[in-house]
């Protein structure tokens, strides 16, 4: 047997790392000494932290790591594989669209450290109770079009009539794009409550003041006209009343460049303050 900083040499890894693979029961030592705790391993444990490494380079994570060794299955294996390739080469491609952006700023001369945003015109509004078609979810953002085309499927297969164009309620305080809780509504005619199921609803939305603005372009800046709003209702004595919102009035699904999309964001508001 040989001690773990002797295996650390062999196989190329820090004890450190392999006292962590210990801990994730991905490569755990043959035997632990009870009087001082130090880890023991074998010759034949040398081929698994080879196979480990090699996982690590392929970008596997360590939960999926621990999947593969333990899947003694061909079929299953080349499965996991072929998943991988599909997520790095999607990666890849994101990375070269990445390099290709940055390749035209330096071509266009772009000015590297942005000025000042445009403004926002906001505006103060009522909005009337309406009808929607509701889910409410936690998302990864970016699978939020396949979600909102999952619920136009709901609505088609339910003979629920739709009205309008779908928008995105947001509730985390703080942004977490993996894990996101968001609720995705459409206007739809009139319909009775019993209709619903167990992973969407229809409710109704009440009548209540809005301060809104466009946003057009990419939805990367799209916080300049959250922040926008913010500032308005604060220099105006209004108080947020809910949870903010976007309309999709012109994205994705039109295949034009994001610098022509179209989004409304909107703010609840109370002027209880102003009374």
């Amino acid at each position: 047997m040989y001690t773990i900083s002797r295996f650390s040499q062999l196989c190329k890894m820090s004890a450190r790392m392999l006292r962590h693979y210990d801990k994730e029961e991905l490569l755990k030592p043959v035997h632990v000494d009870t009087t001082n705790g130090y880890r023991y391993y074998e010759k034949s444990q040398l081929e698994t932290a080879l196979w480990i490494k090699k996982l690590k380079e392929y970008r596997f994570s360590l939960p999926e790591i621990r999947t593969i060794l333990l899947t003694s299955d061909r079929e299953s294996l080349t499965g996991l594989m072929h998943s991988k390739i599909r997520e790095l080469s999607n990666e890849m491609n994101r990375f070269k669209q990445i390099i290709a952006e940055m390749q035209e700023m330096i071509e266009d001369k772009v000015d590297f450290v942005p000025g000042e945003r445009r403004s926002y015109d906001i505006l103060l509004g009522m909005r009337n109770e309406i009808r929607v078609l509701s889910q409410r979810m936690k998302m990864n953002m970016d699978n939020m079009d396949k979600y909102i085309d999952s619920l136009y499927e709901k609505a088609e297969e339910s003979n629920i009539h739709l009205l309008g164009i779908p928008s995105a309620i947001f509730f985390d305080e703080e942004y977490t794009p993996d894990h996101s809780d968001i609720e995705l509504i459409i206007p739809i005619v009139h319909r009775n409550d019993e209709d619903a199921s167990y992973d969407w609803q229809i409710k109704t939305l009440p009548k209540k003041f809005i301060a809104t603005t466009m946003h057009i372009g990419s939805y990367d800046y799209i916080g300049y006209a959250h922040i926008a709003l913010e500032e308005w209702i604060e220099s105006n004595g209004y108080d947020l009343d809910g949870s903010p919102y976007e309309t999709y009035l012109k994205g994705s699904e039109c295949d034009c460049p994001v610098e022509e999309y179209v989004t409304q964001v909107c703010f609840p508001v109370t002027d209880e303050a102003r009374q």
